[in-house]
């Protein structure tokens, strides 16, 4: 029973690397998470998508055995649904699922089976991301690591080998931030903190943001690259970049290369990033996006060779050409979601996490897209505390 039982699961987990390319409409059951980020206990939130017309339902919970912690706005107010500054609190790769637990210092993972995604199962038990304030995940399927970015008192980076059997295990020890970062515990911002963690598409760099202050005298952020060396190691040692165009260093989303990625920045705009083969940075094509509220989240699709950029001041979405930054078009969304937070994309929809506590399902297309859903997630969570959105099955 135990040896078939076992061979069940792993070919479970092996079961999203032989799947081909998904086309608009499939059968196969599709799911999206968010996280309630609750302080008195975290849950993960689970939204099954429809494979005909991509929107969701049937919300279902699952605790992450940790909790959640809100940054503070400058007047010291919770920071709401900016209550962690960034993107990526949330992450799935292969059939994994990352979350992490900021007033735990902890980071939970979770087994996705595919025949009951609504349902994904804690994997032995949360581990202590070596600093405080965890708020951005990624994993690397080549590495099987995961790293995460704290933001607190204690901030840096933090890697984990995965494996199924034995869970997360520390793969070394927090890597520092320098550059002068100093914060708290919970953080005060959005200025002068932490915001985004992402492995670079051939998983041979790590790369991390940090904001500087777009006040009466603009100060750069920077941005961190971790080369990872030939025995799969992530390097202690940064490259850091600190273009002085780029001020408030938001989320970072690789456009299908190493070299290129979209960078959005709320005191401008976004900007088309250009990374070189020894990781420094270059503010390549800088677009600024007029009576943007907060640029903050983006995402990309090759689907539509599009790059996206997400305000959460104004219910819009500003299309990017990848390529030269030129601005494409914009999507609407209704005024009453209150702006966009974390967003995901799977095929031909959008999911973006909004400040009315919902979520707007968006269809694309290569003219642009159109609001096809509006979820409230009323009663699965305390209401302004959502953070990340991520979809599987990845392709």
């Amino acid at each position: 029973m135990h040896v078939f039982t076992g061979l069940l699961i792993a070919a479970g987990l092996g079961l999203t690397s032989g799947l081909k390319l998904g086309s608009r409409w499939d059968n196969q059951t599709r799911v999206a998470y968010t996280l309630s980020n609750d302080p008195s206990g975290s849950n993960i939130l689970a939204l099954e998508v429809s494979g005909s017309d991509g929107t969701v339902s049937s919300p279902t919970l699952t605790p992450t055995q940790g909790n959640g912690l809100l940054g503070l706005n400058a007047p010291g107010s919770s920071a709401g649904p900016d209550g962690l500054f960034g993107q990526g609190a949330v992450a799935v790769l292969d059939n994994y699922l990352f979350v992490v637990n900021p007033g735990s210092h902890t980071l939970s993972l979770f087994v996705i089976y595919p025949w009951d995604p609504l349902r994904p199962k804690l994997l032995g038990q949360p581990a202590d991301t070596l600093g405080d304030f965890p708020m951005s995940v990624d994993y690397s399927v080549s590495l099987k690591q995961a790293c995460v970015l704290n933001g607190g008192a204690k901030a840096g980076v933090a890697c984990f080998q995965v494996d199924f059997h034995s869970g997360l295990s520390a793969a070394d020890e927090l890597r520092p931030l320098s550059a002068g970062f100093n914060a708290t515990t919970p953080p005060t911002g959005p200025p002068l903190t932490t915001s985004d963690i992402v492995f670079n598409p051939s998983s041979s760099a790590l790369f991390a943001t940090v904001k500087g202050n777009a006040g009466a005298t603009p100060t750069p952020g920077y941005i961190y690259a971790w080369p990872v060396d030939k025995h799969e190691k992530v390097s202690k040692i940064p490259v850091i970049s600190s273009p002085p165009t780029l001020i408030m260093d938001f989320s970072i989303d690789f456009l299908g290369s190493d070299n290129s990625a979209l960078l959005t920045d709320p005191s401008f705009g976004g900007s088309i990033i250009s990374i070189s083969f020894d990781l420094k940075v270059t503010d390549e094509h800088h677009t600024t996006i007029t009576n943007q509220g907060a640029a903050c989240w983006g995402a990309y699709s090759a689907r539509f060779d599009s790059a996206y950029v997400v305000d959460s001041g104004h219910p819009n979405i500003t299309i990017l050409d990848p390529s030269s930054g030129a601005i494409k078009g914009v999507i609407q969304y209704e005024n009453s979601a209150k702006g966009g937070f974390d967003t995901a994309i799977d095929r031909d929809w959008m999911y973006v996490l909004t400040g009315d506590s919902g979520v707007v399902v968006i269809e694309l297309g290569n003219d642009g897209g159109k609001q096809v859903q509006h979820f409230e997630l009323t009663g699965q969570g305390p209401q302004g505390n959502w953070q990340g959105m991520a979809v599987w099955p990845q392709h």
